[in-house]
């Protein structure tokens, strides 16, 4: 019931270890690739008349103008 796990060999933990890393590189390139997109999708909301009448009217109200 208290099976011991044998230790890898160096070999299997080099290759599991640079596949993490490529995991990790891809996975920090796809956040960079979201953040961009994100900051473009909020310029975009900010460009919208609605959106400037809120903004410049909370401006007014907070006497910001």
């Amino acid at each position: 019931m208290n099976e011991q796990r044998k230790k890898p060999d160096i070999e299997t933990v080099k290759r599991t270890s640079a596949k993490v890393q490529e995991i990790c590189k891809r996975a920090d390139a796809n956040i960079l690739i979201l953040d961009y997109i994100i900051a473009q999708l909020e310029e975009d909301i900010r460009q919208q008349p609605l959106q400037r009448y809120r903004l410049e009217k909370a401006k007014q109200l907070l006497k910001m103008e």
